[in-house]
């Protein structure tokens, strides 16, 4: 479904990404590990157009794409490690989700506040906070109107970046919670960037391992504890 060929990235003359191959098939979750600073984050944005690759192809659904525009645009959908950097501080969280459902023109256009709403209520935001605007909301209440303005454009590809970094126990469970209804509902295909294992384990189908700029390790979640043999992915699976 989303296919990624050769895909390499330089800063300064150093490998960011390197020769990077990965798939994800329809609704499947995969959890992309990895040091601080291995270019998860960087072979994320790469996949919806905020970086630009210098090598390599794309593909979704066996079509190449160019990330970020036309097709892509809105069929891959990039949740920020700071959510706030997605929303507006003008709009409210009901404004931000219908300007996502306008510009994508989904829906009738005078059904759209409503639709908007649903999508809200259904991410846990009563009536009274989706009038708010994101200064005064809480961090965890601007993660789900930022999700809720992804999954407005109705995407096959979710691509999340560090979702659990910074967050407190509770928050994060609030989180893996919410994705799982998200996924359950909608059944879009992940790709949730960690530098943690064990949330992915609540989660993802696959563990992707990212290491000196190459993908290390490509193995399904209930054989990486006993299979996985890079060093890296045995020094994640002796954590759990």
């Amino acid at each position: 479904m989303l296919s990624i060929r050769g895909l390499s990235k330089h800063f300064y003359g150093v490998d960011v990404l390197n020769g990077i191959n990965l798939d994800i098939k329809a609704g499947e979750v995969v959890g992309l590990i990895g040091r601080s600073g291995a270019g998860k984050s960087t072979l994320a944005r790469c996949l919806v157009g905020l970086e630009t690759a210098d090598q390599g192809e794309i593909h979704l659904n066996g079509s190449p794409i160019a990330p970020g525009e036309g097709f892509a645009r809105q069929h891959i959908q990039y949740l920020w490690q700071d959510p706030t950097q997605a929303l507006s501080p003008y709009l409210t969280a009901r404004a931000a989700v219908v300007e996502t459902l306008s510009g994508f023109r989904i829906g009738p256009a005078n059904k759209r506040r409503s639709q908007a709403e649903e999508i809200l209520n259904d991410l846990g935001l009563d009536q009274a906070t989706i009038l708010r605007r994101p200064h005064s909301l809480s961090g965890g209440q601007c993660q789900r109107v930022a999700l809720a303005r992804a999954v407005a454009a109705e995407p096959e590809v979710l691509i999340l970046d560090e979702p659990f970094s910074s967050l407190d126990l509770a928050t994060q469970i609030s989180t893996i919670h919410l994705l799982r209804r998200v996924h359950a509902k909608r059944k879009p295909a992940m790709l949730i960037v960690s530098h943690d294992l064990a949330p992915l384990r609540q989660l993802a189908d696959r563990i992707a391992v990212l290491d000196d700029a190459r993908i290390v390790e490509d193995i399904a979640l209930d054989e990486f504890t006993a299979k996985a043999s890079h060093p890296l992915s045995r020094a994640y699976a002796g954590m759990l």
